[in-house]
């Protein structure tokens, strides 16, 4: 492995106070295995939380229950490894993922009854389903949208994470907004995107 010492030297001499991170070439080594649209889908990875929403009696159950499922998506991510940066997804690229709802049996795949359409067109309704797409370069805007078929819950977002070099940190800026949709009730809930800081 390189000599971390010279890469530490290189990446300080690509960077100013201000400056945008995303400008800055790191190497492979120190970023996440994964892509950034598939770090998204971790906002679910707590899919019963997600679920629960539209199983509460009352408005403001339904809105407790939207906090507690927003505040458990920031906690699945990271399983004490140290947060790295994700690979940059190319225009156009589309992460798909779903999930099974906890409790209920898992059929045999060829029993099951599949969407047909929507975000995950193989998934079957009663499936938590999920889509990420790059949706522009510059900026980089990405955006992402998960549903139940059978609950009739939805979740649409977009974000622009913006980075920067603060002199002895770094900023993450994370623009944007997601919308959970309740369809049986017609209520929806507009969420916005923590910042974040790192030394």
């Amino acid at each position: 492995m390189e000599n971390h010492g010279s890469v530490v030297t290189h990446l300080l001499s690509q960077v100013k106070i201000g400056m945008d991170l995303t400008k800055v070439v790191l190497p492979t080594f120190i970023l996440e295995r994964r892509s950034l649209l598939e770090m998204y889908a971790d906002s679910f990875a707590h899919p019963d939380q997600f679920i629960k929403i539209v199983d509460q009696p009352t408005p403001r159950d339904r809105m407790v229950q939207v906090v507690r499922w927003y505040l458990s998506s920031y906690h699945a991510g990271r399983k004490s490894q140290v947060a790295k940066k994700p690979y940059n997804p190319i225009l156009g690229e589309v992460f798909r993922c779903h999930w099974d709802q906890e409790g209920e049996p898992l059929e045999n795949n060829t029993c099951k009854q599949e969407v047909g359409d929507g975000p995950v067109p193989w998934c079957s309704p009663d499936q938590l389903s999920f889509v990420a797409e790059q949706v522009s370069h510059h900026p980089p805007i990405s955006a992402f949208y998960a549903e139940h078929v059978n609950k009739r819950i939805q979740f649409d977002a977009w974000v622009w994470t913006k980075s920067k070099f603060l002199g002895l940190s770094i900023g993450v800026h994370n623009i944007g907004r997601g919308l959970v949709t309740l369809l049986d009730v017609g209520e929806e809930y507009s969420l916005t995107f923590p910042n974040g800081y790192g030394r």
